[in-house]
């Protein structure tokens, strides 16, 4: 339709400027539908990112007693928060895929016993002087590896019919930066000697050998080196 719309009540030798429009007359939606996963695959990361979201929440519940830098101690307590939030929320989407469960670990479960060993490795250190340990952990390896997972899985799921998980992930995503930025600037100040950038450096190398080895949060993620 090529004509121009004439403006109510005037006559055909009385145009207006307006272009014709309808309710068709919209921008083409330019999401994709039919992304690469289906609904099982769907819920099935999301318990996996429940497990990583839960545990990493509750491992840094327990250090708030163990270190004694007040600075961490504060700093904590809105990410373990946040933390609850994230793993609360994926426990919520799972009953809108209709892949819920009932109770408490049957909402979430590890990609393989080796994410689940990586796990257990981040919550190793238990001592008050391991804090450059503790932290190198979450916030230099594990919450920069959830933020590329959730980001490469948003690329790639149906814009469409998974949009709201697209859109809790984003949110989780926004929060977690804030996490890892707080959480590099503690380590840099943890971090004045060489020795003590060593350990972190080791710490690093270790946990993201281990992650590699495992395949991820999902096991199957090819890792990025730090």
């Amino acid at each position: 339709m090529t004509e121009t719309r004439l403006y109510p009540g005037s006559g055909k030798g009385e145009r207006t400027s307006f272009a014709p429009y309808s309710a068709f007359d919209i921008p083409a939606d330019l999401r994709r539908l039919h992304g690469r996963f289906d609904v099982e695959a769907v819920a099935l990361r999301v318990r996996n990112w429940r497990y990583a979201e839960e545990w990493t929440m509750m491992i840094l519940g327990g250090w708030v007693a163990t270190v004694p830098e007040l600075p961490v101690k504060t700093g904590l307590g809105k990410i373990i928060w946040d933390g609850a939030v994230a793993a609360d929320t994926l426990g919520k989407r799972l009953p809108e895929l209709r892949c819920g469960t009932r109770v408490g670990q049957q909402g979430s479960q590890p990609a393989n016993q080796g994410f689940a060993s990586f796990i257990q490795e981040i919550s190793a250190p238990e001592r008050p002087d391991q804090t450059i340990e503790k932290l190198t952990g979450v916030f230099d390896v594990l919450k920069p590896h959830l933020i590329r997972v959730y980001e490469k899985f948003n690329s790639e799921t149906d814009q469409i019919c998974d949009a709201p998980t697209i859109e809790l992930l984003e949110d989780i995503v926004r929060k977690t930066r804030k996490h890892v930025a707080w959480g590099h600037t503690i380590l840099s100040e943890l971090c004045k000697s060489n020795a003590e950038r060593d350990r972190r450096a080791a710490r690093i190398a270790q946990l993201t050998a281990q992650l590699a080895g495992c395949g991820g949060v999902t096991g199957e993620e090819a890792m990025v080196s730090h």
